[in-house]
């Protein structure tokens, strides 16, 4: 693009134009023959070459000029925005992807807002302070919905470790992301890296193994020109809306919104710095004095995301009377039914010391992490959910079937009683007829 900059001359236009009125186009002149034409000069500006761009329009034979004349006649903004970087010419997502992989440390605002449509049907809003130091390290701080920190994560990449503090009760939790399940790293970053998350996603994107980038177009936020870009996530699309000028993040959305309902999350950054100064000390695993330890449990690695899947659907038929819920998601299926159950399960048994009550909540929360990670691991139209009203423990009796990725052909089947097996899709057994017209899909 530089060469074109310095090659571009700003009477070439008058130029082509006055050719026009010195020569017009003959009549026999067709459309076709101008954009063939116009395409020849186009690729004779990318070659090589010891003249400048100027001279090879006046070197051209009268109908070359005529055709380029006519052309930029036609379809003036666009060749102004393919010659000259910034006139209007789109930001390259590419660009994007390679600015963001660049940056060496950065802050961030974040607002994370839940919308319950269950039973309680309430909003949930977390705001947050996000820092991310290079090469793997971030720190983020949770306030809700008052002033100052209430809960710290720093996260460790390196060392694959997570220390959490909850600062009402001066307790901290380890965890350790060394042994996260490969499927959960398939997907994404380890727990909690946020930054690093949308950087993998930016880059997976680029080199095609994300969904298919959607250009958004030109919008200006916080005073400033962007383009943005939307990536679809697993059930979730993210938007990442980045400076036209600079590349650098500008503002990032991801929605999440369970299909059927159930809940819909919205998390947005906002106020990006980046390149800028940040102690070392803020990302320490080193736990200050006077708070209480607890080593939170390692996650099970030998658990696939179907076996996670299974132990969430156990909880929430028990939740249920026993049956299975008449959906797989929404307000009725696990997203509602297993926040209820969570919040049971809390009632009953987070009534410990503040210690026991923290842990409890921190293997919830990894349990309902596990079970969307799950859910999002294929695309929603890969399951097919036959459980409505069957007994849990029902021998031989499928109630969910999971179609297999591209690449394979094996599919798996979750029986009644949680026994998982692989089979091929023509060993799926058949549903009642019944059954296969009101849950063949998941809702």
């Amino acid at each position: 693009m530089m060469e074109l900059q310095k090659d571009f001359h700003p009477n070439l236009l008058e130029t082509a134009v006055g050719a026009v009125l010195c020569e017009p186009a003959p009549d026999d002149l067709s459309p076709e023959q101008i954009t063939q034409l116009l395409a020849v000069v186009r690729q004779a500006v990318d070659r090589p070459c010891p003249v400048t761009l100027m001279q090879r329009v006046k070197n051209m034979r009268p109908l070359a000029k005529i055709a380029v004349a006519a052309s930029a006649l036609i379809v003036l903004a666009g060749l102004l925005s393919w010659l000259v970087p910034g006139g209007g010419i789109a930001v390259a997502f590419a660009d994007v992807a390679e600015t963001l992989n660049a940056i060496q440390s950065a802050t961030w605002k974040g607002t994370h807002v839940v919308e319950m449509t269950g039973p309680e049907k309430k909003t949930i809003t977390e705001k947050q302070v996000g820092m991310f130091l290079a090469p793997s390290h971030e720190r983020i701080e949770m306030s809700g919905n008052v002033a100052g920190p209430q809960n710290i994560n720093i996260i460790d990449g390196q060392k694959n470790k997570i220390l959490s503090f909850y600062l009402p009760t001066k307790t901290a939790s380890v965890i350790d992301i060394a042994k996260i399940p490969a499927w959960q790293k398939e997907r994404k970053p380890p727990i909690g890296q946020e930054f690093l998350a949308i950087r993998e996603l930016a880059a997976n994107a680029r080199s095609g193994k994300a969904g298919k980038v959607e250009r958004l177009g030109r919008k200006t936020l916080d005073g400033q020109p962007t383009e943005g870009f939307r990536i679809p996530f697993g059930v979730a699309t993210v938007e990442i809306w980045a400076n036209a000028k600079t590349l650098l993040p500008v503002r990032v959305v991801e929605v999440d919104e369970a299909p059927g309902g159930g809940h819909k999350v919205r998390i947005e950054m906002t106020d990006f710095k980046v390149n800028v100064p940040l102690d070392k000390s803020l990302f320490s695993l080193d736990v200050p004095p006077g708070y209480t330890v607890q080593q939170v449990a390692h996650p099970d690695t030998s658990k696939s995301p179907w076996s996670c899947l299974a132990d969430a659907l156990k909880m929430v038929a028990e939740h249920n009377g026993g049956v299975f819920p008449p959906t797989l998601r929404g307000e009725r299926g696990i997203d509602g039914l297993m926040q209820q159950a969570v919040k049971t399960f809390m009632e009953n048994r987070g009534k410990g010391s503040p210690v026991e009550t923290t842990k409890l909540g921190m293997d919830m929360s990894m349990k309902m992490g596990d079970t969307y990670d799950a859910l999002n691991y294929r695309p929603p139209q890969a399951f097919h959910y036959f459980g409505k009203d069957v007994k849990l423990g029902t021998p031989n009796r499928p109630i969910l079937w999971i179609e297999p990725n591209k690449t394979g052909d094996r599919c798996v089947v979750i029986y009644a009683d949680l026994s998982i097996k692989e089979i091929s899709a023509k060993e799926m057994p058949k549903m009642p007829p019944s059954e296969e017209k009101g849950e063949r899909k998941t809702p």
